[in-house]
């Protein structure tokens, strides 16, 4: 692993961590609605620096169900479960051609932040490390049988869209 990687791995892994160990006073207001996000950046976001599955694992959009509804409602890891099985079907890609963690096909992250951004609404805004490029990504987060649980994922740029949308879509 490179010295690049390596640093961007420390970067995202101390920042998901941070989230919950901050401090104990805020904790359990942050736990309330931005650890579901922040665990699932630290379990995922080796895809920003690393391209061997065999080694890491498959990518979020390619888990099983059990492992997608511990961060997504089932109607979105439904939606997820169904473009899966459409890229295996059509041995292509079907709507999602992006890494829905960083909006992006070729992701490269540096000084990411997970916040509450308002009730049910958590973001989480990043750089690209070559060009300083700060992206912003909206998951909306809802309970879900007393756990909470991403109901849709906002992506700001170039203009607000919404990951159920794209899943949604029909395939020609």
């Amino acid at each position: 692993m490179s010295s690049t990687a390596a640093k961007r791995f420390f970067l995202i892994a101390s920042a998901a961590m941070t989230i919950g160990w901050a401090c104990p006073a805020s904790a359990e207001k942050v736990q309330a609605g931005t650890i579901v996000v922040a665990k699932l950046y630290k379990d995922f976001a080796w895809q920003a620096m690393a391209s061997q599955a065999e080694l890491f694992g498959e990518d979020l959009a390619h888990q099983q169900k059990a492992t997608l509804e511990k961060y997504f409602a089932p109607a979105l890891a439904r939606l997820l479960l169904e473009d899966a099985a459409c890229q295996v079907k059509y041995q292509g890609i079907c709507n999602l051609d992006f890494d829905l963690l960083f909006n992006s096909q070729d992701p490269r992250v540096t000084d990411l932040e997970i916040t509450m951004a308002s009730p049910g609404k958590v973001s989480v805004v990043f750089k690209d490390p070559v060009d300083q490029k700060q992206t912003r990504i909206d998951f909306q987060i809802a309970q879900v049988s007393g756990a909470w649980k991403i109901t849709d994922i906002i992506y700001r740029q170039p203009q607000a869209l919404s990951l159920r949308t794209v899943l949604s879509r029909k395939i020609p």
